[in-house]
């Protein structure tokens, strides 16, 4: 038989400092308004969240060894209710996801669930990337359309004839058809 989480409470409340008990009473009231609401999901993620919002710990927090008094409480109401303490995860339709539900292991299912995102990725890309094949890039003359006035500067007495020739050079229609 499971504890009341209101006795659980009152039994974690005398052994934790001022600061903790505060803590504990508003995860014990964000628990209590789960229930109200007639929610069955207490599981870390969501009651941290909401209580996060209010200046409680986060899921992190929770997680810690330092949570278990935490987990404890929302694990009480989740009995308590006949809430669920852990998010069941939603099957899909889509077979590989189906495929990767069957997966035991945590870290491989995850890492294979990695895959087939960037698989899908690389798939759309690819797909964007076949619809813009067909794209022609002119790189031909533009014609011969008039050009805006162009300033002729008077030449500079400063250059040294192998800087004229250079600049000569540097603009012959040899070069730039090379």
């Amino acid at each position: 038989m499971t504890m009341h989480p209101d006795d659980l409470l009152d039994q974690l409340k005398k052994t934790a400092t001022p600061r903790k008990q505060k803590t504990l009473d508003l995860i014990h009231e964000v628990c209590r308004e789960q229930y109200e609401r007639g929610s069955k999901d207490f599981s870390v993620a969501t009651i941290a969240r909401i209580a996060e919002d209010r200046g409680g710990p986060s899921k992190g927090a929770i997680h810690n060894k330092t949570g278990d008094d935490y987990k404890g409480l929302i694990k009480a109401w989740a009995e308590h209710t006949g809430g669920v303490s852990r998010k069941v995860r939603q099957i899909s339709a889509n077979p590989y996801t189906a495929l990767i539900d069957k997966i035991e292991n945590p870290a491989l299912r995850s890492m294979m669930a990695g895959l087939l995102a960037e698989n899908r990725q690389m798939r759309r890309e690819i797909t964007l990337l076949k619809a813009e094949g067909n794209r022609v890039i002119d790189m031909r003359p533009q014609s011969a359309t008039p050009r805006e006035a162009v300033q002729i500067l008077p030449a500079s007495t400063g250059l040294f004839p192998s800087e004229i020739e250079a600049l000569r050079h540097a603009v012959s229609d040899r070069l730039l058809k090379d």
